[in-house]
């Protein structure tokens, strides 16, 4: 808003230009007037847009209309971060056959999956006086459809001298973890080297897993929540209002999503409110806030690939028409997902390589009216080194075809004795249009005929030795589109492709 007004506001702007030092500091020994053609300027609302702010991008909308786009961060969810579902601990080996259940968090029931990287390692010592040739099989583990299967010829503590790992490093890479019942089965077979007696162990040995780290999962993975980041999308084109009506006609608030993991997700928004600047806050309203919005999903045959939903709350499913015309200056939002949400038995799957994401925006398009939406700015002014003047005298003439005006006040702040600030002047006696908007037919378009406007200010000399000593410029700017007054006030369209002219100079007379 700040750049909005800087740049509409020329005349204010050229209130500065009396720093033009060929007429004002030099000795001047007899009256003088001098004429300045001070600048000929033509811009369209894009430019007078752009670079509002870093938050703000100008964009054309449908129909060349211009949209301020606002965008939240990108809060995401990785397959990385999720896959912690299964217990890696060390495994007692009691018996020749150890069953090792692994209780999966919440509903999920995971069949399969694919190990990237992991190392398996079994302790084992045998208390018996000879060698011992033992068998360690796990049915679940899998690669290139073999079985995991290891063998090895053991010494006796007696001999070895204590227990140790016979197994002490074993790559999982590349293997397949495959079971229908959150198990894990431990079989070893152990035969004494001297008669090939089969023996069961009496002592408990060990295997450990370290280092897991998968690559896939396959199954049902119930009702999970997908717990996402909160955040603040800032509207800092309201920063500087001070009062008026704006009224977007087809304001939006989107929701895009890109979904890798291939389960059902649906939404779960916990928070959508939006500050205003009178620091209200107002909720926005959508039975799709309350029943959830369901995101597209790669399906069993789609691995890799990843899934957009771009959801919009528009005024035909929200209320979000009265949020965004109320002098919004924030949208806090924290939207989360459920996986399964209808709780159907869905095989789904994720990678390593999944994610799932989710971006606000807010798309403020152009299309509507403005009725005396007033912003104010401050700056800093120093005209104490100017004393030779006697008036100044700016004229300005518009041209303009965007159906959007402007009315300008500008008021002179000093100090009094006790530092206090007080009002020394304004350079109008009532607010001034500079622009008149352009006329528009029943649909909002302009007519292509352009509203010419001239305006003449003329600072005197008792005025400028008043304001002489002003230390701040507060300056007010009033927006109104075409006919705001007349009742059904009339939508205008914005667009990309209209111009304003500004011509101005200024005639300086000096003692």
């Amino acid at each position: 808003m700040k750049n909005i007004l800087l740049q509409l506001s020329f005349l204010v702007s050229l209130s500065l230009i009396i720093g033009c030092k060929g007429g004002f500091d030099d000795p001047i020994d007899s009256k003088r007037e001098i004429a300045v053609p001070l600048f000929y300027s033509t811009t369209n609302l894009t430019n007078l847009l752009d670079g509002i702010n870093d938050e703000t991008s100008v964009v054309m909308g449908p129909d060349g209309i211009v949209t301020l786009n606002y965008r939240g961060n990108v809060t995401k969810r990785t397959g990385n971060e999720l896959f912690e579902f299964i217990p890696i601990l060390p495994i007692n080996l009691e018996d020749s056959v150890t069953i090792f259940p692994f209780d999966l968090p919440g509903t999920l029931d995971i069949t399969l999956t694919k190990i990237k990287a992991g190392n398996l390692g079994v302790v084992m010592d045998n208390p018996f006086d000879e060698k011992i040739d033992v068998t360690l099989r796990i049915p679940e583990l899998t690669k290139n459809g073999q079985v995991l299967e290891l063998n090895r010829l053991i010494d006796s503590v007696g001999t070895a001298g204590s227990s140790w790992p016979i197994f002490p490093f074993i790559s999982l890479a590349g293997y397949d973890l495959a079971t229908d019942n959150d198990e894990l089965t431990i079989i070893y077979e152990a035969y004494r080297e001297s008669d090939g007696e089969r023996i069961v162990f009496p002592n408990t040995h060990a295997i450990g897993i370290s280092n897991l780290e998968f690559s896939y999962a396959e199954g049902y993975w119930g009702q999970e929540l997908l717990d996402l980041e909160r955040d603040t999308i800032e509207i800092e084109f309201f920063e500087n209002w001070v009062q008026g009506d704006v009224y977007f006609e087809d304001p939006v608030i989107q929701i895009t999503v890109e979904n890798g993991f291939g389960f059902p997700v649906r939404s779960v928004v916990n928070t959508l409110e939006i500050l205003t600047v009178d620091g209200s806050n107002i909720t926005l309203e959508s039975s799709y806030i309350q029943d959830g919005i369901d995101f597209a999903y790669p399906a069993l045959d789609e691995v890799g690939e990843i899934k957009t939903t771009i959801f919009n709350f528009d005024k035909t499913n929200s209320n979000v028409v009265e949020v965004l015309s109320s002098g919004p200056v924030s949208v806090d939002y924290d939207v989360d997902a459920i996986s399964n949400p209808d709780q159907t038995q869905v095989i789904g799957f994720m990678t390593d390589s999944s994610y799932f994401q989710v971006q606000v925006a807010v798309d403020l398009p152009f299309r509507g009216h403005v009725k005396n939406f007033k912003g104010r700015d401050t700056f800093n002014v120093n005209f104490e080194q100017y004393d030779q003047v006697e008036y100044i005298e700016f004229k300005m003439v518009s041209e303009n075809e965007i159906p959007l005006g402007i009315g300008i006040q500008v008021y002179f702040v000093g100090n009094d004795e006790m530092g206090n600030e007080i009002l020394l002047d304004s350079l109008y006696t009532t607010d001034e249009n500079i622009l008149t908007p352009a006329p528009v037919d029943s649909n909002g378009e302009v007519t292509g005929e352009i509203a010419t406007k001239e305006t003449y200010s003329t600072i005197n000399a008792t005025q400028f030795a008043n304001i002489r000593n002003a230390k701040k410029m507060i300056i007010d700017g009033t927006f109104f589109t075409t006919d705001v007054n007349n009742s059904p006030t009339p939508i205008v369209n914005l667009n990309t492709d209209q111009d304003v002219n500004i011509r101005m100079g200024m005639k300086v007379g000096t003692k």
